[in-house]
């Protein structure tokens, strides 16, 4: 932009809350030169201030602060702090000079105390990049031309060469250039660091691709050789499964035999075991019996010695009551004495007190004259010195009503010409101040509806902000948990279903059923026979911490086949011996009983926790079946209590743990460690278990799924709904702020004239009241003076004669009231005396009274004592009956006790000879058990084994024997199969470490080498881009530069004679190889002076060089508008006149805003803004026309 533009200049600036400036204010600029003048310290610079903020400036120093939150209104005494700070600059470009498609561009700026701030152009939030590059190349940017101070005057001056460049560049128009080509030089730089890193990433991936190339087909001849390992493996395994299976089939059919035989026995010991019970239960009987006698005994041998001791007691009282009445009697005599001798007593006092009373009687007439005589004497010195008070009180009021009337009517005269006066000069002010009073009032109510309405808007607005941001977070919250439940469930999903399809295949498979088993329940699959109803263990249903317990005692019997009748196992049974398929153990319904164990006192075991049947679920069908493997085993919780209850009942029963330990019975303990479980109850009770977690977990995170779609709609909802209150409220806090101000400041107005209106109402009331009044009561005043002062000196002459009379009647008094005081005192001693009389007749009454009370209360009480003793007599004698019985009945119950102790020694000797029999059956039962633990064992061993290759295939492959089966090849020669196994175990061995993941690497590495490759070039081409760009921009902005510090020094040259009258200035690069980052010197030489130093300059002189420098750059390169800040402040009347005029000579071209206290600049001005802080810390502006002045003072034409 060679030349200034005249569309784009500065059409207003809105300033609230910045600074000095609290309240909403507007400047608005015309095209010629603006002065702001006002005294220091009025805000004016802070004009300046707001526009440098405005356009982006972030050095709080700059802006004269501390920190950037400074530029908020701070408050005062009178007003509150703002909350923030804005400013809006408005700009006219109807030219189209900024590249925004319209002709007003407003940019504005908002800092809150918070620390937010926002920028916006047009009403649109911009970044502070944006208002940048909006004004980069204007001369208006935040390190342009348009804005010089006091400090960028001097910085022209006295900064150091290199220093001076910027204001050039930007008048050079280079700025854009050299933003373009910082920007250019920081993508270069993170090109170059990321081609470095590409190249360090290129180094180590050709580090990585051949030794992992090697690792790879290492890797592969891995996999081949492990592959012919696991064939081999398989073929190795099912063969040892199959001779496996044929062990375990014999080792079922040998159980079974055990089983009968150890079955026979133990229904043997069951019957002795009842036969023991019912005599164990009469014993006891007879027992309890026996000790309920001696109970009963022992009660009635009590009650006979609680007997007689009462007796005892009830014979003390008689004797007690006897001795009781006989005292009594002799107290009554006595009293009867006493009652004569009170009687004399009372009447020779009565006769005393006769004789006093007469005398009491005379002193009281004496005194009752003396008295009237006196009561007259009083009434009459009364009456005068009432008379006398009420003359002497009219006297006083008399006197200074005549005082007050001369005082008075005097006053009355002055303020009668004072009120007249006053009075007209508050008919003068009524109407202006009514007027001004509605119109105010008005914009109060207004003002305080307006906020009312803001308040609860406010209010409303912070309430659901509040909740909304409750709820959001809430939300929120809910939405993070609800998402961590669903990927842990889907995990637990996986993890669930992943093993319970493993486990349903072997069930599927049957692993760990004999052969026998598996090929009777397959026939009954296939239909080949009906009846069969499974496996013992398919039809139980067993909570985990049993299964132990429950595997332990049932054993191999969970293999027993259940079926409907003898008839179905019959032919199973031939189904079995014509195919060769071995031995198997069937459960018929119709004839397996199994009977339950009836032992009474197992609950009293702390450890007990029920019988075997009691402790799984089956069908009604089968509880026959499940009574016979299970009604007889008792669970304990451990091995001590076990063990305590068998010895408690002789080893009658099998016990088990819930860790699975065994007590047999007869004796024999089986158990130690629990391998891992692998029974059929363990995984069929576990795959269920399994299932029904999935399924939980499953339903879970549907539900889940449900409510996290609703959760994020809702999310999504509240956040809109929040920032839309958000902005509302943001919007109402700043409305709120300015209007109570407004309102306060309109209270406090109306207050004041309200105040001032009541106030003159009032006077003019109470002053045309009193004029009035003082007209009527001035002419009354002189009469009444006279008539007065004679009434006064009649009644005091009456006065003097009344207290004479007055002294007399008191003389009188005293000689009356000497004569009662005697007689008082003489009838006081007669009343004493009979007061004496009196109290000690009283005392004898009452003591008499006492006495009579007490005869009557001995009599009551020997009449009683008699009543108690024949009482007394007729208990002893029931008593006495009582224990003869009582004694008769424990002599029969001793007789029953005889009875059943021979009864009960009859019953143990059957008991003895019973368990002498019982010993000798259980020898024999531990003979079969011991034969069943070995079988047991055995089997469990061969079980292990087949466990033990099944783990493996499992482990090692993920195979079951059925996959494993259709997998292997028929191993011919076991001993040459192990040989091949050896070998390629042997070559495995020999190739060392194998990393498996090598192949996948190799493949990504080779895949990432090759694609690095690309991104080299692809950078390395880009790196050339930008380095020619770069020599570009260089160019262009050396050319630019070079060609505008030419025409800024020719004019420097011309402006400097124009200035200083003559003398002559240049500008020089102190480089001159590269024009960019050449200093720039200032040689100036003022008329008639040599100057070798810029220092030797005045204060004045130096600013008037930097001002020609700056007029100079105008002069090149004009900016829209200028706002200049006392940069005229150091220079004479004189060159302050020069620099005005030369401003009206630029100002074509250019919009001047000046803020200045000179009166020159003032004087060329067009337009004229005052600053003023009428209320203190406050600024305000006030506006005025140049040429209104100039019309107003008569100075056009001067």
């Amino acid at each position: 932009m060679d030349k200034g533009s005249e569309t784009l200049y500065l059409k207003y600036l809105e300033i609230n809350g910045f600074k000095s400036f609290p309240d909403r204010v507007k400047l608005e600029f015309g095209k010629g030169l603006t002065a702001v003048v006002g005294p220091n310290g009025s805000g004016k610079s802070n004009i300046s201030d707001a526009v440098r903020w405005v356009l982006g400036e972030q050095s709080s120093k700059t802006l004269r602060g501390d920190k950037m939150e400074d530029v908020i209104f701070g408050g005062t005494q009178l007003r509150r702090p703002m909350g923030f700070a804005q400013v809006t600059l408005t700009i006219g470009n109807e030219g189209r000079d900024l590249p925004i498609d319209a002709d007003e561009i407003s940019v504005s700026r908002k800092l809150y105390r918070s620390g937010d701030s926002e920028y916006r152009i047009n009403d649109n939030a911009v970044r502070l990049k944006d208002i940048h590059e909006l004004f980069m190349d204007t001369g208006l940017g935040r390190d342009g031309y348009s804005m010089i101070g006091q400090g960028k005057i001097a910085e022209i001056i006295g900064a150091k060469s290199t220093q001076r460049r910027e204001i050039f560049e930007e008048a050079a128009g280079i700025s854009k250039y050299r933003y373009r080509k910082t920007e250019a030089e920081r993508k270069l730089a993170q090109t170059q660091e990321n081609l470095l890193r590409l190249k360090d990433i290129m180094t180590e991936l050709e580090d990585r691709i051949g030794p992992l190339k090697v690792q790879s087909e290492k890797a592969k001849r891995f996999l081949e050789l492990a592959e012919q390992r696991k064939q081999i493996e398989f073929s190795l395994w099912t063969a040892q499964l199959a001779k496996i299976t044929v062990q375990l089939r014999e080792l079922d059919d040998q159980q079974t035999v055990g089983r009968l035989e150890h079955k026979r026995v133990e229904e043997q010991l069951e019957q002795l075991s009842r036969q023991m019970e019912q005599l164990f239960s009469d014993m006891q009987k007879a027992g309890a019996q026996i000790e309920q006698i001696r109970a009963e005994i022992g009660g009635l041998e009590e009650e006979i010695a609680s007997s007689d001791s009462r007796v005892a007691v009830l014979h003390n009282d008689i004797s007690h009551n006897e001795r009781s009445a006989q005292m009594l009697a002799e107290e009554q005599k006595s009293a009867a004495d006493s009652q004569e001798a009170f009687a004399l007593y009372i009447a020779q006092k009565e006769a005393e007190k006769s004789v006093l009373l007469q005398k009491q009687a005379q002193a009281e007439e004496k005194i009752r004259a003396a008295e009237e005589q006196n009561g007259q004497f009083q009434e009459q010195i009364l009456q005068i010195s009432r008379q006398l008070a009420e003359k002497k009180e009219e006297e006083s009021r008399m006197a200074l009503a005549l005082s007050e009337q001369k005082v008075l009517a005097v006053t009355r005269q002055n303020a009668l010409t004072d009120a007249k006066e006053r009075i007209s000069l508050l008919e003068e002010g009524k109407d202006e101040k009514e007027q001004k009073r509605r119109l105010m009032k008005k914009e109060l109510d207004e003002c305080r509806e307006f906020l009312q309405t803001l308040e609860e808007t406010l209010g409303s607005l912070s309430n659901s902000a509040k909740g909304v941001q409750m709820k959001l977070s809430s939300r929120q919250e809910k939405e993070r948990a609800l998402q961590e439940e669903k990927e842990r469930l889907e995990l637990k999903i996986k993890e669930q279903s992943q093993r319970a399809a493993l486990l349903e295949e072997l069930e599927r498979n049957m692993e760990g059923f004999a052969h026998s088993v598996k090929y009777v329940l397959n026939q009954s699959r296939s239909g080949a026979i009906r009846g069969v109803h499974g496996a013992l263990s398919s039809l139980l249903r067993v909570d985990a911490k049993y299964l132990v317990a429950v595997e332990t005692a049932v054993g191999g019997a969970l293999q027993n086949i259940v079926v409907d009748d003898e008839t179905v196992a019959k032919r199973a049974i031939g189904m079995l011996k014509n195919s060769g398929a071995g031995r198997a153990t069937f459960l018929p319904l119709t004839s397996v009983k199994g009977k339950r164990l009836n032992v009474s006192g197992l609950e009293r075991f702390e450890g007990f926790v029920g019988i075997g049947s009691e402790l799984v679920d089956f069908d009604e069908t089968y509880r026959g079946v499940v009574e016979s493997v299970l009604g007889r085993i008792a669970v304990v919780s451990d091995l001590d209590e076990g063990v305590r209850m068998a010895k408690q009942y002789g080893y009658q029963f099998r016990i088990v743990t819930l860790d699975g330990q065994l007590i047999n019975a007869g004796g024999s303990m089986t158990g130690g460690s629990a391998g891992r479980s692998t029974g059929l109850l363990s995984r069929k009770g576990e795959i269920d278990g399994l299932k029904k977690q999935a399924e939980d977990y499953r339903k879970k995170s549907d539900s889940l799924d449900e409510g996290l779609e609703a959760i994020r709609r809702e999310i999504s909802q509240l956040e809109a709904q929040f920032m839309g209150i958000e902005a509302e409220k943001k919007t109402a806090s700043e409305d709120q702020i300015r209007y109570g101000a407004e309102e306060k400041r309109l209270r406090t107005m109306l207050e004041d004239l309200q105040e001032d209106q009541e106030r003159s109402d009032e006077q003019r009331r109470r002053l045309a009241g009193q004029i009035e009044s003082l007209t009527g009561q001035c002419e009354e005043d002189a009469g009444k003076l006279a008539e007065t002062e004679a009434a006064l000196f009649d009644f005091r002459s009456k006065l003097a004669e009344l207290e004479q009379r007055e002294r007399q009647i008191r003389q009188q008094r005293e000689l009356s009231a000497d004569a009662l005081n005697g007689l008082q005192m003489e009838k006081m001693a007669v009343g004493q005396e009979i007061a004496l009389l009196d109290q000690a007749m009283e005392e004898q009454r009452r003591r008499r009274d006492d006495q009579q009370k007490q005869i009557s209360s001995v009599k009551e009480q020997i009449e009683s004592l008699s009543e108690q003793n024949c009482r007394i007599q007729e208990e002893i004698a029931v008593i006495e009956r009582e224990n003869a019985q009582k004694r008769q009945q424990i002599g029969q119950l001793r007789e029953q006790i005889t009875t059943q102790s021979a009864l009960r020694l009859q019953v143990e000797q059957q008991t003895n000879a019973l368990r002498q029999s019982e010993k000798d059956i259980l020898i024999q039962k531990e003979k079969y058990a011991g034969e069943l633990l070995r079988l047991e064992d055995k089997k469990a061993a061969v079980q292990k084994e087949y466990d033990t290759i099944i783990s493996k295939m499992w482990d090692e492959y993920e195979t079951t024997r059925s996959q494993a089966e259709a997998i292997a090849q028929p191993a011919q020669d076991i001993n040459q199969a192990n040989r091949a196994l050896g070998e390629v175990k042997g070559k495995i061995r020999a190739l060392g470490t194998v990393n498996l993941e090598a192949i996948e690497e190799y493949e990504q590495v080779a895949q990432r080498y090759e694609f690095m490759s690309e991104q080299i070039g692809d950078v390395e081409r880009s790196k050339a881009k930008l380095q020619q760009l770069i020599r570009d921009l260089t160019t262009q902005m050396r050319e630019l530069f070079t060609d505008s510090f030419e025409k800024i020094n020719r004019h420097f040259s011309q402006i400097f004679v124009e200035l200083f009258g003559g003398g002559k200035a240049q500008l020089k690069l102190t480089e001159g190889e590269d024009v960019l980052e050449s200093g720039i010197e200032i040689y100036v030489q003022p008329p008639g002076k040599i100057i070798k130093n810029l220092a030797a300059l005045s204060g004045g002189e130096q600013a008037f060089v930097a001002i020609a420098i700056y007029f100079a750059i105008l002069k090149v390169r004009p900016a829209p508008f200028c706002l200049l800040d006392e940069i005229e402040a150091a220079l004479d009347d004189v060159n302050v006149n020069k620099f005005a005029e030369y401003l009206q000579r630029l100002n074509q071209q250019t919009q001047f805003i000046a803020i200045t206290h000179r009166r020159g600049t003032m004087e060329h001005a067009d337009v004229l803004y005052g600053v003023t802080m009428q209320e203190e810390g406050v600024s305000k502006i006030l506006t005025l026309e140049v040429s209104e002045i100039e019309n107003k003072l008569g100075m056009k034409n001067i």
